[in-house]
């Protein structure tokens, strides 16, 4: 289902520099009507960066130039890197949508989720009187249920996956000519995926362009009319997305996926058989999100033990509770019952708050959001030292910064970077050197290889395995090949509810037996 009714974007020559360094250099792209064209490479290569640049949102101090000429509905064209700020805000919307990334950084956390679609589309002219329903039908589209309730719901309400899907409805809701999808599946389990990206690939069929951003290379396969591949901020290859990916260039080298002879490489301690002392565990543990308007039971009576060395995975749909379960184990969220036992305390929030920190400072924590959890005025290398242990002395801290930064796979010299200076996948990659800053006892994992493509996620997973050896590890994952390599057992969580707790080696084969929910994901799974 291709159409080649004329180009909606051709790009000429786009460079882009940030402080100082060319990160984007000579890139040309065509973008067709009817088509959606999916930009890959690893993290860091400039993909989010290019977007950005043909949007106008490049970060404070970021230069452009070169040629991006966009076509319109109306058949009129104009040259993107040219416009005033004016005309490109009223470009942006119904001529080019945009789905950030880091999609909770990317959504005002004072504003309930109706008001950021009704202001987008009171910006734009539409009455009042469709406003509602053109939100909620733009929610629903991207597969996100009670559609009335989320109107009313809050950013920090949202699970990791309702968030990017909002960020999608926001970047929808107009009918963009040229949607721009950055990273909009990552935080999504694969069923939900699936869906969202069968209605983005519907949308060329009405003569739109879609630019699908990813690492997933299994994405770009089977949801791409065409892939482009870029390394160093250059387009390496392109083309059809069967031929690129038939033979794809070094910078791919898809055989270094998650799923390919891991277990026997990464074996866990604690991967057979369940330790009798448990490092984190949840007895009865409910959690309830929100405020008056609206209230979510994003936990309902879970029980989870992880013995110490032993490692769970914890999966689920989007929304099922995942991420609420970390902060729980993190001692962060206090639950409204049940109880939280960590390192032979029975329940930690009997304890005073000295010794409750005391336990906290014995737990890494990487968030799913690596963004919202970096002060964005301290640099890289200031958010891994600070974790590390109280009356490290300066010259210590600076060489365990860089080993930590080389450890993850990134330059130490990043280390003087800024947040916003950093890709998406290296973000990530801070996340998780900070988290091991503190030598950890327990390993608590949110996402961590989401945003990262398959080489930098090989790294960090083999990081992640090797730190585990004598450790626990708790690790939330909506891929099940990651979830299979780093975990002996499987905790499905659906609807706030555990239902199934099963041994990963044998999941497949109880997985319909135990939760359908899990068999879906097994089958949705490439």
């Amino acid at each position: 289902m291709v159409s080649t009714a004329g180009t909606v974007l051709e790009i000429a020559g786009l460079r882009v520099r940030v402080g100082g360094r060319s990160v984007v250099e000579g890139l040309d792209l065509e973008l067709r009507a009817g088509e959606a064209t999916a930009l890959v490479g690893r993290s860091g290569s400039g993909k989010s960066l290019t977007a950005r640049a043909l949007a106008g949102l490049l970060p404070e101090g970021a230069e452009r130039s070169g040629t991006a000429r966009f076509t319109g509905a109306d058949g009129a064209v104009v040259d993107l890197m040219a416009l005033p700020p004016a005309r490109m805000r009223a470009l942006r919307g119904p001529g080019i949508g945009y789905a950030f990334q880091e999609a909770q950084a990317s959504l005002n956390p004072t504003a309930a989720v109706g008001a950021h679609l009704a202001e987008t589309l009171k910006a734009h002219g539409v009455p009042r009187a469709e406003r509602r329903e053109r939100g909620t039908d733009a929610l629903r589209a991207v597969g996100l249920e009670d559609p009335e309730g989320l109107w009313r719901a809050y950013p920090f309400e949202l699970s990791g996956g309702q968030a990017q899907r909002v960020a999608l409805a926001l970047a929808c809701v107009l009918g963009p000519r040229l949607l721009v999808a950055d990273e909009v599946t990552s935080a999504l389990d694969p069923v939900t995926q699936a869906g969202v990206l069968d209605m983005l690939r519907a949308r060329t069929a009405e003569g739109g362009s879609l630019l699908l951003i990813t690492h997933d290379l299994a994405v770009a396969a089977r949801w791409a009319d065409r892939v482009a591949v870029l390394d160093g901020g250059r387009i390496a290859e392109s083309g059809p997305a069967a031929e690129v990916l038939r033979s794809p260039p070094p910078p791919l080298h898809p055989g270094a996926g998650p799923g390919r002879g891991a277990r026997r490489r990464h074996a866990l301690p604690g991967a057979r058989r369940r330790p009798v002392s448990a490092a984190i565990e949840l007895a009865g543990v409910s959690r309830r999100l929100g405020g008056r308007r609206r209230r979510v039971e994003a936990l309902s009576g879970v029980d989870l033990a992880v013995g110490e060395g032993e490692a769970v995975a914890v999966v689920g749909p989007s929304g099922s509770g995942k991420s609420t379960l970390v902060g729980v184990a993190a001692l962060l969220d206090r639950p409204q019952s049940g109880r939280v036992g960590a390192f032979g305390a029975s329940d930690v929030w009997a304890l005073p708050e000295r010794e409750r920190r005391a336990l906290r400072r014995r737990i890494g924590w990487i968030p799913q959001d690596a963004l919202s959890s970096f002060d964005p005025r301290h640099t890289a290398g200031r958010a891994v030292a600070d974790a590390l242990p109280a009356g490290t002395r300066r010259r210590e801290a600076a060489d365990r910064v860089a080993g930590l930064l080389e450890r993850v796979g990134l330059d130490p010299a990043m280390a003087g970077r800024r947040p916003t200076e950093l890709s998406g996948g290296e973000r990530q990659r801070v996340a998780v050197a900070r988290a091991l800053a503190v030598r950890p006892s327990v390993l608590l994992a949110d996402e961590p290889t989401s945003g990262l493509d398959v080489l930098a996620q090989e790294r960090v997973l083999d990081l992640l395995a090797a730190e585990s050896r004598g450790r626990t590890l708790v690790m939330v994952t909506h891929d099940l090949r990651v979830a299979r390599r780093m975990a002996g057992r499987l905790l499905v969580l659906d609807g706030g509810r555990s239902v199934a707790d099963v041994p990963a080696a044998t999941a497949p084969a109880e997985a319909e037996r135990t939760a359908p929910v899990l068999a879906r994901m097994i089958e949705a799974t490439p």
